[in-house]
């Protein structure tokens, strides 16, 4: 795609690897929202999250959401099936990126096919058009609990919860101590069978 301009945030100050295409520009650190803001990107590409997320909805672009189902980072998956859900985004699982050409594809459609773009800036004009605004939201909370103090009611029961209780550590024992005697039991049903199977050979 010789066309087309790439910027690509990497990790490896110095790095050469794009060395060889002079329409990729690589460096450790772009300033994510002003690229954004510029009209004369198309698409963005990420792995959903929730800063990147969120700078995608309020400036309505489209983007390739590259979903990695790694557990320590699960709100990535979500905020990427979120946008897509929108029409504003296509995810792509690690298993695509193994297929360049699937990515092409991918980029080729996003490129060409309006909708996406449509629907990015139809997500941002509803998040700026709320029926309050998250600073109004943010203003109304801060006076209210300004004049009423701290309300007993709104104190969450999680806070009152043991360190045992707060953790589950009493279920995770409980499920453990059922597994560990349902091995026991099946080991020892596994000794009696067999001693008996012996038994029986001998007789």
């Amino acid at each position: 795609m010789p066309d087309t301009t790439f910027i690509w945030k990497y990790e490896e100050e110095g790095s050469q690897i794009a060395d060889h295409l002079p329409n990729v520009h690589l460096s450790t650190w772009f300033p994510q929202n002003a690229l954004l803001a510029d009209p004369r990107l198309t698409v963005f590409v990420t792995h959903g999250g929730l800063g990147s997320t969120t700078e995608l909805a309020h400036q309505g672009k489209p983007a390739v959401l590259l979903s990695f189902h790694i557990p320590i980072f699960a709100d990535q998956q979500r905020n990427a099936h979120m946008l897509a859900k929108h029409g504003g985004g296509i995810v792509l699982t690690k298993d695509d990126l193994e297929n360049p050409q699937k990515l092409r594809e991918t980029l080729l459609t996003m490129f060409n096919d309006v909708s996406y773009s449509q629907n990015a800036k139809r997500l941002s004009e509803m998040l700026l058009n709320q029926p309050i605004s998250a600073k109004q939201l943010l203003i109304r909370h801060c006076e209210f609990a300004a004049k009423f103090g701290r309300l007993p009611s709104l104190d969450p029961y999680g806070r009152q919860l043991s360190f045992m209780q707060y953790f589950l550590l009493d279920v995770i024992l409980a499920i453990i101590i059922v597994i560990v005697m349902v091995i026991y039991v099946s080991f020892r049903l596994f000794r009696r069978c067999s001693s008996i199977a012996v038994k029986s050979k001998k007789d």
